[in-house]
């Protein structure tokens, strides 16, 4: 299971980069990260990206696999959300989601790295009701700014809403579940305080009518598993779609078309 240490801004750079591929800049490099998250609500530039990551995929936009690539792209793209909920849970910092600001590249594999500007530090030293204001804020940003995004991406690929909202939930959720049950990431009970805080904001069913991060999930349970929370998503991402042969994706650890048995080997030959 992957670690997400928690000391200073430095760190905070290096585990943002190393576990969510999202790196702080001042200035964006175009060289480096070409597109703006602001591409993608532009029609032709949404397609030619959209068409690079399906080509790198082995698939056709248009065709065969298309929604798959609208899928991928959600789940891919929730990383990135959570690296700015991981700034704030875990550093008391907020990072900039305006779309002139959120940049990326493709990997060559139809995946994703990250690129923003830091936007506020030191929150740590504000009071528990305004981090909770803050915190719900962010949230209330990081819908308005993934709605038109997920939106796009699903007319231009033929996409269900409905299962990239649901890909993009499930590792928010799991992200909480996996901060929470170790406390080699939390470390003092004042960090895992503020984690917990923001977990029930961020999933919070009973103010959020869409659930839009809170839907409910199915927590693996099997008699010979005995590691941290994992939980099960409510609708395949499809990465099945991905290649052939040898080459080919098989379902992921937790897709919902895997049965109990193969789930367990899976995440056990982790």
């Amino acid at each position: 299971m992957k670690r997400y240490p928690r000391h200073d801004y430095s760190e905070m750079l290096e585990a943002l980069q190393q576990f969510f591929v999202t790196t702080i800049q001042a200035t964006c490099d175009d060289s480096k990260y070409p597109f703006r998250v602001k591409d993608l609500l532009n029609e032709e530039k949404r397609n030619l990206i959209l068409r690079e990551q399906a080509m790198q995929q082995g698939l056709q936009l248009g065709g065969r696999g298309s929604a798959a690539v609208g899928t991928l792209f959600a789940k891919r793209y929730s990383v990135f959300v959570m690296s700015i909920i991981s700034a704030f849970s875990l550093y008391d910092t907020i990072l900039s989601i305006a779309d002139d600001d959120v940049r990326f590249e493709l990997n060559g594999a139809g995946g994703m790295r990250y690129a923003t500007r830091l936007e506020r530090t030191s929150l740590e030293a504000e009071d528990p009701v305004q981090r909770r204001s803050e915190s719900g804020l962010l949230k209330k940003r990081v819908l308005l700014h993934l709605e038109p995004v997920l939106r796009a991406v699903a007319v231009g690929t033929g996409a269900s809403d409905k299962v990239m909202w649901s890909l993009v939930a499930h590792n928010v959720q799991q992200l909480y579940a996996r901060m929470i049950n170790d406390q080699s990431i939390w470390k003092t009970d004042e960090r895992l305080a503020k984690i917990q805080a923001d977990q029930s904001l961020w999933l919070d069913r009973q103010n959020d009518n869409a659930c839009t991060f809170a839907n409910e999930l199915q927590c693996f349970e099997h008699s010979s598993w005995q590691g941290p929370p994992f939980l099960i998503r409510r609708y395949c991402c499809l990465a099945y779609q991905v290649g052939s042969g040898s080459h080919a994706h098989a379902y992921c650890n937790s897709c919902p078309k895997l049965d109990s048995e193969s789930r367990l080997r899976k995440l056990l030959q982790q």
